[in-house]
């Protein structure tokens, strides 16, 4: 079901240059194939900022692993399971007409083969595409430690890489901005989990043939998009 139209009031009060840009990118978009992806690393190694870049740059749906794995926690049963479920509702939506970006799922083999298993029975289009992020472990302290999040849109700020332009506020609506919660013992034991899965899961992706891509996440946003980007094109 789509959303609802934004109000003529509301388009008045953004600047004609703005709308004039945004309609060059989406009629640039119009141009692109069709991607379907996931994006996955350890914590905290950016895969939401550049999940989100992938959505605009592709003009496909962002879909959160850790949103489908409480999906399927909360459906009972096979979580594995719940969370594909969640999953193909969710690429029904018209935002994903042309593709979608996976932020973190699957996480093991046996996820994988069961998305690719319903995708294809489904008939949906199944994974094309796996970029692996990854970088230091004391990088991806340094990150955990100092995030801040705009809990209505997702925006991620952090107070050393990605400080909000003014405050504490989100840049675009004013509203405050939440410090996330950061569990020593939780970062460690999620890269721990990482490190002991992603042998499986790159083997599984080898032997169906999918295009896979490992990038170095140790540089800012912009570098590390522009890396995700070349690394596609091969």
């Amino acid at each position: 079901m789509a959303g609802r139209p934004v109000p003529p009031e509301a388009l008045e009060t953004v600047p004609t240059a703005e709308l004039l840009n945004e309609l060059k990118r989406r009629h640039h978009l119009l141009g692109r194939p069709p991607v379907h992806m996931a994006l996955l690393g350890p914590p905290c190694v950016g895969k939401r900022t550049q999940a989100e870049a992938l959505r605009r740059a592709f003009g496909i749906c962002r879909i959160s692993g850790s949103d489908l794995l409480a999906a399927g926690a909360a459906a009972g049963g096979s979580s594995d399971e719940g969370a594909i479920s969640a999953l193909t509702d969710l690429l029904d939506r018209p935002q994903c007409r042309r593709g979608f970006v996976l932020e973190g799922f699957p996480t093991t083999a046996m996820q994988a083969k069961r998305l690719q298993e319903t995708l294809e029975r489904q008939g949906k289009p199944t994974l094309g595409d796996v970029v692996f992020l990854d970088a230091e472990e004391g990088a991806l302290l340094e990150r955990c430690r100092g995030r801040m999040l705009h809990e209505a849109s997702g925006r991620l700020y952090h107070e050393q890489f990605k400080p909000p332009a003014e405050g504490c506020v989100d840049d675009f609506t004013g509203e405050p901005l939440t410090r996330t919660s950061h569990d020593q013992a939780d970062f460690q034991s999620k890269c721990h989990e990482f490190r002991e899965d992603v042998g499986l899961l790159k083997e599984f992706f080898k032997r169906t043939g999918l295009s896979t891509h490992e990038v170095n996440a140790a540089a800012g946003g912009e570098v590390v998009s522009a890396a995700i980007a070349d690394a596609m094109k091969k």
